[in-house]
């Protein structure tokens, strides 16, 4: 059989002026940060608990699709039915849903209305493959279920919500997580697909509101074996009177964001793209997506900055 070379001389392979093979997020402030999603890379999601993740995660597998992509989607926590209505809801129009009560209680479900739904059936119903929660979650039988999908599906973008979820086959949690990581990575690699992926926090602080790259949960080698490392971060979990609020109001103002405009807050931790930053987003509670929050004018940004130099603190 016949060896690969040890190594290349510069000359033998030509220099290309090809972009980049890559899906977007279609948030276009997020996207430019990353330069987007590239194939052959994992990005890492994670935030404290309500924080929003697993509805980013619907959100970029909808506009993952419109892009032209299949999925595949491994949920660990939430089941296929709620998987099911919350990217429905995402995919219509607030007229497009209805509330039904629960017996004579309080309490009202909402769905998307049975007509529109059909449509959506017909729209995603090839598209989207989901774990089966009812098999095991170890790691090896994991990545047989996705490089099947890749193989017979074309699918191309794996979100796996979430590494907690991965069963482990050792007590060695850290060494275990390593092991994962490293098979997920060299997937993402050798099969030159992009692999979203929720990691919780570890246990942090009682009263700490933004992540760092050593929060992640698991051993440093996740984080390295990262492309991209991203926070989400709900504003309203922060006093307004805070220091923390303060200086989250400071940065955004670089980003030319209005903290009253924004509900939830993408903190790009690493990224080999373009640059590290934040992100505003809106939350549309109706349909539970997000959208890009509105940019400051220049009149805006003016008088956002007197404002913070007023204040006490």
């Amino acid at each position: 059989m016949e060896s690969k070379p040890l190594y290349y001389r510069l000359d033998d392979y030509k220099y290309t002026i090809t972009c980049k093979d890559r899906v977007l997020s279609k948030i276009r402030q997020l996207d430019y940060n990353t330069k987007g999603f590239e194939m052959g890379c994992i990005t890492i999601w994670t935030g404290l608990t309500n924080a929003g993740k697993t509805t980013i995660m619907t959100m970029l597998a909808k506009n993952t699709i419109e892009q032209g992509e299949r999925i595949f989607f491994f949920n660990g926590e939430q089941t296929k039915e709620d998987f099911k209505n919350n990217l429905y809801r995402q995919s219509v129009k607030p007229k497009d849903l209805f509330q039904k009560q629960y017996k004579n209680s309080c309490v009202f479900d909402t769905f998307v209305k049975p007509e529109k739904a059909m449509l959506l059936d017909k729209l995603y119903g090839n598209k989207i493959f989901i774990y089966n929660n009812e098999v095991k979650r170890d790691i090896e039988t994991l990545i047989r279920a996705m490089e099947e999908m890749r193989k017979r599906e074309k699918i191309r973008v794996f979100f796996l919500d979430n590494f907690m979820q991965i069963d482990m086959s050792s007590d060695n949690i850290f060494q275990e997580q390593t092991k994962v990581m490293e098979k997920l990575r060299m997937f993402a690699i050798n099969r030159k697909v992009h692999i979203h992926l929720v990691a919780h926090p570890k246990k942090t602080e009682r009263f700490q509101t933004r992540l760092s790259l050593y929060d992640v949960a698991g051993s440093s080698n996740i984080v390295n074996k990262a492309y991209n490392i991203v926070s989400i971060l709900r504003v309203d979990t922060i006093q307004k009177d805070s220091k923390d609020y303060e200086r989250l109001q400071k940065e955004l103002v670089k980003e030319e964001y209005n903290i009253e405009n924004v509900d939830t807050i993408l903190e790009i931790l690493k990224t080999k793209g373009e640059r590290c930053g934040l992100v505003g987003l809106k939350y549309l509670k109706d349909i539970k997506t997000y959208v890009e929050s509105r940019k400051m004018f220049s009149e805006e940004k003016e008088k956002s900055k007197w404002e913070r130099e007023r204040l006490p603190w």
